[in-house]
């Protein structure tokens, strides 16, 4: 990797200017390399390119952010760490908290913006394989996690019969978006509607708990 050694997105956290002038600089600088990242890709997006979209200062960005590299790794940890937390209520029916999880995660992953995210960290995990395990982490594996630990409350309760939560999210989650998602980032296909989202989390959720649910 060109430069110097790569600073982590907690070390580059803790750099955030402590004036609200400051801070609202840093912001600036963020949202314009955040645009043109995602839209041209690492390459092909320059510092100066950056700058004139932020309307500051060489010298006032990489006060905040010294190298190139370092201001990629803190676009794509303010992307994923702000995106929406996907949640399970466990004290609701079982069939409408995992529809509407299931919507939650379509609305994210089909959106324009995710669709870029991908295809930038994807592109750049060579360069930057640090990144490529926070977006792994925060993002597909925290939505796993949450449904494994979401399964095993609900065999402990004796509402689902599963030898292993942990395939059966697998299941669930490759059910819900693999042939979707695959023509999605492949393709320029029109992202599904609403309508046609909340069709298949029924469908999805109908066929998985058929095979897991145990009778009341």
């Amino acid at each position: 990797m060109a430069g110097k050694t790569q600073q982590s997105v907690t070390e580059l956290s803790r750099q955030a200017p402590h004036s609200s002038r400051g801070r609202e600089r840093r912001a600036r600088i963020l949202k314009a390399a955040t645009e043109l990242f995602l839209q041209a890709g690492y390459g092909d997006t320059s510092i100066d390119a950056i700058v004139e979209r932020s309307g500051g200062s060489k010298a006032t960005l990489y006060t905040y952010f010294p190298t190139k590299d370092d201001l990629f790794r803190a676009v794509i940890e303010a992307v994923v760490s702000n995106r929406q937390e996907p949640t399970l209520d466990s004290s609701a029916d079982v069939h409408a908290a995992l529809v509407a999880f299931a919507i939650q995660r379509m609305n994210v992953v089909f959106s324009q913006r995710h669709r870029a995210l991908v295809r930038l960290v994807i592109a750049e995990r060579e360069r930057f394989p640090d990144i490529a395990r926070l977006y792994y982490d925060i993002g597909p594996m925290r939505s796993e996690d949450l449904l494994v630990d979401y399964f095993m409350e609900l065999r402990e309760r004796g509402l689902l019969d599963m030898e292993s939560p942990v395939e059966a999210a697998d299941l669930f989650i490759g059910m819900m978006f693999h042939q979707w998602y695959v023509k999605h980032l492949y393709t320029h296909v029109t992202p599904p509607s609403t309508e046609e989202m909340q069709y298949r989390a029924e469908r999805v959720v109908g066929t998985f708990l058929g095979i897991f649910q145990l009778p009341e």
